[in-house]
């Protein structure tokens, strides 16, 4: 057993709050945390809900960690987890709860991810339906978002349209080494050789 002789609000970061146990500090909770398991001064504490409170702290300490990760940018549920391992978090069960909460407040969406990826690439790095499909499945997005997703992407010709402007400027009569280089460029970003050659020869008499 153990008495709670103090708690002091956080000087870094006033959402926590720093406890102590016998004049002893033992740990720091969010706010929030405090309210909910009515922690205040003279509290007398088991070893259990001591070791219970403390494995709180633990969790928000990651949980917050993970926000973070997810303030850059838009992330998969397998990129969270692999970050969860990172922050040696390796049980499934753990790793679990944290998902299904971030997921509960709107934070991890692996469609909405999909939908932001494709998205961005289309504006900044177009890419053919097949290896952009490629790139989601390697982040862990399923094949039934991929589905949702790869039906709105529209027209191939668009994006292939979009990289001729970008590499080459207006359109014109193009050199026949000319032709050939842009062509295995976009070849390999995994456009068809068909739909390459068809767009590349209405490009060239816009």
């Amino acid at each position: 057993m153990a008495i709670i002789t103090r708690l002091v609000q956080g000087k870094k970061n006033p959402n926590r709050v720093n406890l102590y146990l016998d004049d002893t500090f033992a740990f720091a909770l969010s706010i929030d945390e405090v309210a909910r398991h009515n922690l205040k001064k003279g509290l007398e504490l088991t070893a259990a809900q001591i070791d219970n409170l403390r494995e709180t702290d633990e969790s928000e300490y990651v949980y917050a960690k993970i926000l973070n990760f997810l303030s850059f940018r838009p992330r998969t549920i397998k990129e969270v987890r692999e970050r969860l391992k990172k922050y040696e978090v390796s049980d499934p069960t753990k790793q679990q709860l944290l998902i299904d909460r971030l997921k509960s407040k709107g934070y991890l969406d692996d469609l909405a991810f999909a939908k932001w990826f494709i998205e961005s690439r289309n504006a900044h790095r177009p890419r053919s339906v097949r290896m952009l499909s490629q790139e989601l499945l390697s982040k862990g997005v399923s094949r039934e978002d991929l589905v949702v997703v790869t039906r709105e992407m529209g027209d191939e010709s668009i994006a292939i349209k979009q990289l001729l402007t970008k590499k080459l400027h207006s359109p014109h009569v193009l050199e026949i080494v000319e032709r050939q280089k842009i062509s295995a460029y976009l070849a390999r970003l995994g456009f068809s050789w068909g739909l390459v050659k068809e767009v590349v020869k209405n490009w060239e008499s816009e």
